[in-house]
C-alpha cells in the first residue's frame, strides 16, 4: 500500500494522481505520520459505493422478511379508506 504525507501530495499531486490510474492502487494520505484519508481511482470508489448500497438492500429485505405480509390489494383499500373518513 502506498503511504504520502500531505506536504508530498500537495508538491506531487499530478504525479500520484497518474500513478493511482496506472496502478490502480489506493493512496493512503497520512498526516503526523497517521492515516487521514485515502485516495483511490473513480471506478474503485463508484464499486464500493455500489456495494454498500448492495450490502444495504440485502439487509433491509433480510428484516422484511421477518415483518408481517400485507396483500396489496388490503394495503390499499385501509390506506384509502383512512383518507375518506
Amino acid at each position: 500500500m502506498n503511504i504520502v504525507s500531505i506536504s508530498t501530495l500537495k508538491q506531487q499531486t499530478t504525479r500520484l494522481i497518474n500513478r493511482l490510474a496506472s496502478q490502480k492502487e489506493p493512496i493512503v494520505i497520512a498526516q503526523r505520520s497517521k492515516p487521514k484519508a485515502v485516495l483511490v481511482d473513480h471506478k474503485y470508489f463508484t464499486a464500493l459505493e455500489e456495494a454498500v448500497v448492495d450490502l444495504t438492500d440485502a439487509r433491509e429485505a433480510e428484516k422484511a422478511r421477518g415483518e408481517p405480509r400485507v396483500l396489496l390489494s388490503d394495503y390499499i383499500r385501509k390506506r384509502w379508506s383512512k383518507k375518506r373518513a
